[in-house]
């Protein structure tokens, strides 16, 4: 229960925009897609994609996709 609540307040700590990114990632889309659908740059997508894995604690996409499960994100 209390590794849950830990775990939850992980993405609670990222943006607004951080949080569109996650849910576009865990669904499959690319960076281009995503960068094409919320209007940015390419790069920006990465920068936000590097910044949250750092928060959130994790390497690579696989594993932001265990961890969103884990939590039931």
């Amino acid at each position: 229960m209390i590794m849950e609540l830990e775990l939850t307040n992980k993405f609670d700590t990222l943006s607004k925009r951080e949080k569109e990114i996650v849910e576009l990632l865990i669904n499959g889309e690319s960076n281009k897609s995503i960068s094409q659908k919320l209007e940015l740059k390419s790069n920006t997508v990465s920068t936000y994609k590097k910044l949250i894995y750092y928060k959130i604690g994790v390497d690579n996409l696989i594993d932001l996709f265990k961890y969103a499960q884990s939590v039931k994100y």
